[in-house]
């Protein structure tokens, strides 16, 4: 029989045994934990839950602004940039650009102050057509194409929108 002393040794050598297996994974577990919350992908408290895919979506969304509800379409965007021309109204014209890029923003702005100084805006409204055609949509982005026509010939030419945080579709490029 085994005796009481050697029942002892071997359930503290098993113990051992247990702790030494259940802190190496519970270590490696911790390690893993840590990593996903340092890139963002769980809770920074105990017992640093994994966020779901819905969660996930929701903080680091792949579109900018994909959920965001429209308020303003392109064509009314580029409507109010026509207006704009039209009445030679700057500030208008300015605001239908989106700012989300600031150097091409910049360069807008800066192209728009010059033909207004110049009192060219009448120009440029007869060079956009009333009519533009979609020709891509996206959640946040969108391209429409119009014709133009010059020395008899006709060519196509493109303008790009985005969506801002608002809902606002603001126009990208001319």
């Amino acid at each position: 029989m085994i005796s009481k002393l050697n029942k002892i040794i071997i359930i503290g050598v098993i113990a051992i045994i247990i702790f030494a297996v259940g802190g190496f994974y519970a270590n490696k577990w911790f390690v893993i934990k840590m990593k996903k919350v340092q890139l963002g992908l769980a809770e920074s408290t105990f017992p640093y839950r994994s966020y779901t895919q819905e969660e996930l979506n929701k903080m680091y969304p792949q579109i900018k602004y994909a959920d965001v509800a429209t308020r303003t379409t392109p064509e009314e965007t580029y409507a109010k940039f026509r207006k704009a021309l039209k009445e030679n109204n700057l500030e208008m014209a300015i605001e239908q650009f989106s700012r989300a890029s600031n150097k091409r923003y910049k360069k807008y702005v800066d192209l728009l102050t010059k033909f207004y100084k110049e009192n060219k805006f009448k120009e440029l409204y007869k060079y956009y057509p009333e009519k533009i055609i979609k020709s891509s949509m996206y959640e946040s982005i969108a391209q429409y194409n119009y014709d133009k026509i010059e020395n008899g010939e006709v060519f196509i030419n493109s303008i790009d929108f985005t969506k801002d945080a608002n809902g606002d579709w603001k126009l990208d490029s001319l």
